[in-house]
């Protein structure tokens, strides 16, 4: 009986600083087995799926899940490690009697917390939001393979296999990975694409004969029973004119990830797809290298309005990229960070920064601009060295350019990252904490990261409104952040219930179209939007200021 209670404790201490790391990001938040059985369950369950608690405990996972996106989930889970993060992208939830369900996005850990256990957090996506993809992390490998096999040219085969019965997949299917894995360029280029669908990328003019013979034998001794297994395949060339290899693995892994379920289609379909999905992502890495080198793009200027004095503190700065033809701010900043080119479009964007406060007179130095940096980029030296490099040369905009760290996409070395932090910070350039509650690693960031201010998602802020405890929970935080000197800023501010809402939290500063839309001429805010609305308040002591 000890033992039991025992372990029921570490359980829930488990639970608890899961629940820490993913409060603000999740909407439901589970406990699996290494065989992916629900063991606790907390959060909006019989609003995601009808089931409450009880029904979802002790059930596999993956039946909740939509059946054209069981294996791809399947997948994510079960090749963590202890702990990293996976972020699984966007998949539907099953529905009631067959029907299609919810859209969630899922994020999970496997911590290392001396018990073989999954953590993952769910959170439920608007019918039109954008899909959330997945992490990408084989860019510079691929792009090594390429350079390696630049004298013969590469090519990329499709292999259409049988899906592999659940009870044998386990051993079978890594079986079948390494195999694939073995043949491909390097031997690290293989991919899978959906349940049933394979990439691998291979030195051009090889034949896979005899693998594919070698693949029908092992999946028919598995299931002696079954009809002898037919695998089709099918190649294409890898040619891009005019990209380097780095590009050309930035455009081939974006593809890869968006290839989607394609289980039910023909081989010859799934080649199609993946044709169309491997032109849009040239298309698309080639628009943005060009926008990048170029500079071709411009930006806009969003007011942050502080809440006891009702004026202008600073202005974010906000890339627009519509003559480079890239598409709206959000995909393209996305794809930058999927491809790997956010690191030069980070130092693009600043450099952009630094030309425009040169079109001011040089005796204006009421405005400052705050530039965005992707966590991506802060661990990257050559980002480092640029930005460094660019601001020594333009000393005097130092207390008029500071910085936010986006959470959209992991930070990997946080060490490293706060050394980064305080050489901006020593140097005179303020730091923010961008999207707090967007990710589920949030806490985490604040207590590892010296920063001066922290801003709060719009999501999060919308979900802290709607939730029960949510009040409570964001005045709970704004008083910590009070407390270490940090200030607080609340995003997506677009009503005067919002602006009501944070202000009795505690927040110091509100940013959102209730105060102005961004707009490409920063004399648009000359007369602010509303500003009748904020009523000067005393100010805590302890905020620290832009």
């Amino acid at each position: 009986m000890l033992n039991t209670e025992a372990a029921t404790t570490t359980l829930r201490l488990e639970r608890d600083r899961y629940a820490l790391l993913a409060f603000c990001w999740g909407d439901l938040l589970l406990t699996l087995d290494p065989r992916l059985r629900i063991e606790t369950v907390s959060g909006a369950s019989e609003a995601l799926t009808g089931l409450s608690e009880y029904a979802w405990t002790g059930r596999k996972f993956t039946d909740l899940i939509a059946e054209k996106d069981r294996g791809r989930i399947a997948a994510v889970l079960e090749t963590l490690t202890p702990t990293r993060r996976a972020l699984a992208g966007t998949i539907r939830l099953a529905g009631r009697e067959g029907a299609t369900g919810t859209r969630v996005s899922v994020a999970a850990h496997r911590l290392d917390t001396g018990r073989d256990a999954i953590f993952v957090s769910m959170r439920m996506l608007a019918e039109d939001a954008p899909d959330e993809p997945e992490e990408i992390e084989e860019v510079p490998r691929l792009a090594e393979r390429l350079a390696a096999a630049s004298a013969q040219g590469a090519e990329m085969t499709l292999f259409a296999i049988p899906e592999i019965p659940r009870d044998t997949g386990g051993p079978l299917g890594e079986t079948l990975d390494d195999l694939l894995r073995a043949h491909s360029l390097g031997g690290d280029t293989a991919m899978r694409l959906d349940s049933r669908h394979y990439s691998v990328l291979h030195e051009a003019g090889r034949s896979f004969g005899p693998v594919i013979h070698q693949i029908e034998a092992m999946i028919h001794a598995a299931d002696p029973t079954a009809p002898p297994p037919r695998i089709e395949s099918m190649t294409l060339p890898m040619q891009a004119e005019g990209m380097s290899e780095s590009d050309l693995a930035r455009g081939l892994v974006y593809a890869m990830h968006r290839f989607g379920e394609g289980s039910e289609l023909s081989l010859h379909e799934a080649g199609q797809r993946l044709r169309e999905r491997l032109s849009d992502a040239m298309g698309s890495v080639t628009r943005l290298r060009r926008a990048i080198d170029d500079g071709v793009f411009g930006i806009a200027f969003q007011p942050i309005v502080d809440l006891y004095s009702g004026a202008i503190d600073h202005f974010e700065a906000l890339a627009r990229f519509d003559q480079a033809g890239t598409g709206s701010p959000f995909e393209t900043i996305r794809l930058a960070e999927e491809t790997g080119l956010i690191e030069d479009f980070d130092l693009a964007m600043a450099r952009k920064a630094v030309s425009w406060f040169r079109t001011l007179p040089l005796n204006n130095e009421n405005i400052c601009l705050a530039v965005n940096i992707s966590g991506r980029s802060i661990n990257s030296a050559a980002y480092a060295e640029g930005l460094h490099r660019l601001l020594e040369e333009n000393h005097w905009l130092r207390r008029r350019l500071s910085f936010e760290i986006t959470e959209s996409a992991q930070i990997a070395d946080l060490d490293a990252a706060n050394g980064f932090i305080q050489g901006l910070r020593r140097r005179g350039f303020s730091v923010a904490l961008d999207d707090f509650g967007a990710g589920a690693a949030s806490f985490r960031y604040l207590s590892a990261l010296e920063v001066d201010a922290v801003k709060f998602d719009g999501a999060a802020i919308r979900h802290a409104q709607r939730a029960q405890k949510g009040r409570a929970f964001l005045s709970a935080l704004t008083e910590l952040c009070r407390r270490m000197g940090i200030s607080t800023v609340a995003e997506m501010i677009e009503t005067p219930e919002a602006l009501a809402f944070v202000r009795d939290c505690g927040c110091n500063f509100v940013q959102g179209y209730l105060f102005g839309q961004p707009a490409a001429e920063i004399g648009r805010f000359a007369q602010l939007p509303n500003r009748g609305l904020l009523v000067p308040l005393q100010r805590p002591r302890t905020v620290a200021h832009h």
